[in-house]
């Protein structure tokens, strides 16, 4: 399996604003992730690979 944040595999991040996206992005980049991210202010915010990739122990709901 490829590595989170690869070519292979970006991560996957949903937000609510143009703002937090561009921030999110800047960061990423200065990391070297590859990262795709998805403006919708109507869905729930998901940054849950995000936080895997600095490194967070995520909760993952069973």
């Amino acid at each position: 399996m490829s590595k989170l944040g690869s070519n292979a595999r970006p991560a996957v991040l949903y937000v609510h604003s143009e703002e937090k996206a561009n921030e999110l992005y800047r960061t990423c980049d200065e990391m070297g992730w590859k990262v795709v991210i998805n403006v919708d202010p109507d869905k729930p915010e998901d940054l849950l690979d995000y936080q895997r990739l600095m490194g967070k122990k995520v909760k993952t709901r069973s």
